[in-house]
């Protein structure tokens, strides 16, 4: 190539420190430029559901944005949108102007009505804004294999392959400090939502078989933040908020186990589920406890990284804990499977040069 290609990011969901949404966004640019892209970021700042800004100033900030790009559009080579329903006048001009966009897809219209219940009345319209944007896309990317195959469906093309996330594996190692945390500790790092089992883990943690010297440590915040806070009275609760990116290997490594509960809410998670979490835990070495959904459990399963637990059952989440604290060895060698499944076949330097592949395939077409 006698120039280096530039590829317009856009995220309408405001990329915030702590958040996965940020990692996976930064680790993908990241990637993109060790492959020879220039990437420029175009995000919001409006912030989502957590932060409790008004409608009207999202919406504001959706269009600010998205103009922004419209006026630039001719310097890109390609557009790259993490999937959102605000999206659809960037992706139309984009086809005026016949610049390539490239769609990842993080879950399915019917999300939204979950962390919004009061617009779940707008759901047919909101599929609709999708399917629109999915149609015209020149490629759609799915963080899972279920997820992917429904955009092949509801899109009606098969411009569609499978991305998942990924850890960052000079950072995420099994080898590295430990964080100073006193005693025996369970860890979940992520997203304060209901779909992320918060509740489930708090009322694991009252269950007679959760062992009594293991701790549960809570990094993160959202808007299921009420329910840690109801239940800090309990001193094997352990809530640390929002932490740097650059401070949760530490954290991962000294526990016991990670957490990874996520649950089916109103069927968001029926087409599989691939959190950051899974991937971070896995390569410092740390055993993953996960729900029976698609995906996570396939790869918990198919290389012994952890243990398998119904959705939404404290009971067993606690039997878990007790199980792989009374067998260390065992919990030890189930780290390391995960740990060498990442740096085999889960860096985000492998996911981004899987993008660059896709980027392209569509760019030759």
């Amino acid at each position: 190539m006698n120039r280096r290609l530039r590829l317009a990011y856009l995220s309408l969901e405001t990329p915030r420190p702590g958040q996965a949404s940020q990692t996976h966004i930064d680790e993908i640019i990241a990637s993109l430029r060790e492959h020879g892209w220039q990437v420029e970021l175009f995000a919001t700042t409006s912030g989502g559901a957590s932060t409790r800004t008004s409608f009207l100033r999202r919406l504001v900030d959706y269009g600010r944005v998205q103009l922004a790009l419209a006026r630039r559009l001719r310097e890109f080579d390609a557009v790259f949108v993490r999937s959102h329903v605000m999206a659809l006048p960037l992706a139309l001009a984009a086809r005026r102007r016949a610049v390539p966009v490239v769609q990842e897809i993080n879950g399915k219209p019917a999300d939204i009505g979950v962390t919004y219940p009061r617009l779940k009345p707008f759901a047919p319209l909101f599929a609709r804004l999708y399917r629109t944007q999915y149609r015209i896309a020149a490629h759609l990317i799915g963080v899972t294999e279920g997820l992917s195959q429904w955009a092949r469906a509801f899109a009606g093309h098969d411009r569609v392959s499978t991305v998942s996330n990924g850890a960052n594996t000079d950072l995420f190692t099994p080898d590295g400090p430990q964080a100073d945390i006193a005693g025996r500790y369970v860890i979940f790092v992520g997203g304060l939502v209901a779909w992320h089992g918060i509740a489930t883990m708090l009322a694991a943690l009252r269950e007679p078989a959760w062992p009594a010297d293991v701790r549960l440590v809570v990094v993160g915040d959202g808007i299921e933040r009420g329910k840690v806070e109801a239940a800090a009275g309990d001193p094997r609760l352990l809530w640390l908020g929002r932490q740097p990116y650059e401070a949760v290997p530490a954290l991962l490594r000294g526990a016991l186990a990670a957490l990874c509960v996520i649950e089916d809410q109103d069927g968001r998670s029926a087409s599989g589920v691939a959190p950051l979490k899974l991937f971070e835990a896995m390569a410092c070495g740390v055993p993953v406890i996960v729900s029976d959904l698609p995906f996570q459990s396939d790869i918990i399963r198919a290389h012994e990284a952890g243990l398998i637990v119904p959705a939404a059952a404290p009971g067993p989440l606690a039997a878990a804990v007790r199980e792989l604290g009374e067998a260390p060895q065992a919990a030890r060698a189930m780290g390391a499977n995960g740990a060498r499944y990442v740096v085999r076949e889960a860096s985000w330097r492998r996911r981004g040069g899987d993008i660059h592949h896709i980027l392209e395939t569509v760019l030759s077409r």
